[in-house]
């Protein structure tokens, strides 16, 4: 768990965080609303939320991430990938860590980026904390450190790309007020320490406060995010509180998970979660998940890309926020929701799932 510390700053970049999704998705509803053919739709990759540049130079990106085991990581990785292609810049290496927790394998990798001679390191950290003495050595070496997908607790990232996670919870908890208000949700929080876990589960929790007749079985952080530990909770949250009408997870694998123990329990609950991979559409689909929160990993990686030209060449940074709350400044992809109702129209090519025949070697 979180120092009392960590907690408390968590909090308030929580609440800082809102208040950019909020400007960053008026940005996208603007863009979603301009008048525009399908075909210029499928080239907006970038979804009107940045207008893209060329590189003047040939800059070196370097890319560590958690792992590449769903969609979201692999969505980054193909994003920064494609858009360093169609804007001039070199990607020379996308590293792994393999799981969160494992801060010394991407401390090796980080140094490895440096001996690379990159300028731009990428990092979907798989720790919130213990990054600020090698990220310090980096950037005294003329590095620029960007903070991918989820947020890392060091004055010296020179951004941060990211989303909302409290904001990811409270859509999830106004999804299901809106769907049954008089109704019980049984929760998944996630694995103990994870600090995007943390705050989607807070807002999910206190947003589920404000629905009246909304009940809400908390449950105990930990376990792993794997399919078959959604499976098992499921299954005994559902055993133990028959009434439950929904179940809440953090992230889709364990939302799959619940969904799979609804089925074979042959009851009608409903699952809410966030990112999306191809399996679960058919799930959302039949309405065994209600709602799901796009995780845009395609263009959070193209716009890293986009923001690295601009820092590197001291140009402009729209959107880009800063504060006292967080150490660096950050920017935000707008929150969309994923329902039975929208899923068929659902541009998932542009937001979240990569091409099928991409494969990280293939670039390496």
């Amino acid at each position: 768990m979180l120092d009392n510390h960590v907690a408390s700053k968590s909090s308030r970049i929580a609440k800082v965080l809102k208040v950019g999704a909020l400007s960053l998705s008026a940005a996208f509803c603007l863009a979603a609303a301009t008048p525009a053919s399908a075909a210029a739709a499928q080239e907006d990759r970038l979804q009107g939320l940045i207008e893209p540049i060329k590189a003047e130079k040939p800059y070196k990106i370097g890319v560590t991430l958690v792992h590449l085991n769903d969609d979201f990581w692999k969505g980054i990785a193909y994003g920064i990938q494609d858009e360093a292609k169609r804007s001039g810049v070199k990607v020379v290496q996308i590293s792994v860590a393999g799981a969160y927790g494992n801060v010394r394998e991407q401390f090796a990798q980080l140094n490895a980026l440096k001996s690379l001679g990159v300028d731009i390191a990428v990092v979907g950290a798989a720790s919130f904390n213990g990054y600020d003495p090698v990220f310090k050595e980096m950037q005294k070496a003329g590095i620029k450190i960007v903070a991918a997908g989820i947020p890392v607790n060091s004055p010296n990232v020179t951004f941060g790309v990211g989303q909302d996670d409290a904001s990811i919870g409270v859509a999830l908890a106004k999804e299901v007020c809106k769907a049954k208000p008089d109704s019980t949700v049984a929760t998944i929080p996630g694995p103990a320490g994870a600090e995007w876990v943390r705050l989607r589960y807070v807002g999910f929790m206190d947003e589920a406060k404000k629905c009246p007749g909304l009940k809400t079985i908390p449950g105990a952080y930990g376990g792993d995010l794997g399919l078959a530990y959604g499976l098992s909770q499921a299954s005994d949250l559902l055993l133990k509180h028959p009434e439950a009408n929904f179940i809440y997870t953090p992230v889709i694998s364990l939302g799959m998970g619940a969904a799979q123990a609804v089925k074979q329990l042959n009851r009608h609950t409903q699952v809410v979660s966030s990112a999306v991979v191809k399996e679960a559409i058919p799930m959302i689909k039949d309405g065994r998940i209600l709602a799901v929160v796009s995780e845009p990993g395609i263009i959070m990686g193209r716009l890293i890309v986009q923001y690295a030209i601009r820092e590197m060449e001291g140009k402009a940074m729209p959107n880009l926020h800063t504060d006292k709350s967080l150490p660096y400044p950050y920017v935000l992809t707008p929150p969309v929701l994923i329902t039975p109702a929208n899923v068929d129209r659902h541009p998932f090519n542009i937001y979240e799932i990569p091409p099928q025949d991409w494969r990280i070697d293939a670039m390496q």
